[in-house]
């Protein structure tokens, strides 16, 4: 979208500054629109391995340092788009002991009421089985109701 409207020089340095906060950070830059003096980005952060995630603040911060050295003189209008963990994430064998404790709640019980079968029930609750997002999609709101 940039190709001549700036050297390519100037599109390589952009793309490399780009490739190293998605290295570090899993910070992804989209370039929405560029007009003769203004250029829209959309800034996102993705899920990393540390489970640290940037601010809106940070985000636009990191646009900038991007952008400004490379196309000084660009005005930047900047969409930050922060990294929303699932809510998921929290379910694991420990924590459907602990909801089922909470709730009085057997295997038994949980394959009748969702139809699958208690011994793989029985091999999610002991971690013997990998759970699948799906099937800690089921978990999560199974125990919420």
């Amino acid at each position: 979208m940039l190709d001549g409207m700036f050297s390519e020089e100037q599109v390589k340095q952009l793309e490399t500054a780009a490739s190293v906060h998605l290295a570090q950070s899993n910070i992804e830059f989209s370039i929405l629109q560029a007009e003769q003096d203004i250029i829209h980005v959309e800034v996102a952060q993705n899920a990393t391995r540390s489970g640290k995630y940037a601010t809106e603040a940070t985000l636009i911060k990191r646009a900038h340092e991007v952008f400004d050295k490379v196309l000084p003189g660009i005005k930047l209008e900047i969409e930050p788009s922060t990294h929303m963990p699932s809510p998921t994430s929290v379910v694991n064998p420990s924590w459907l002991e602990m909801k089922m404790k909470a709730k009085g709640l057997r295997i038994k019980q949980i394959a009748f009421d969702t139809g699958i079968d208690r011994e793989i029930i029985a091999d999610w609750v002991a971690g013997k089985r990998n759970m699948s997002q799906i099937v800690k999609a089921m978990f999560y709101f199974y125990f919420s109701k």
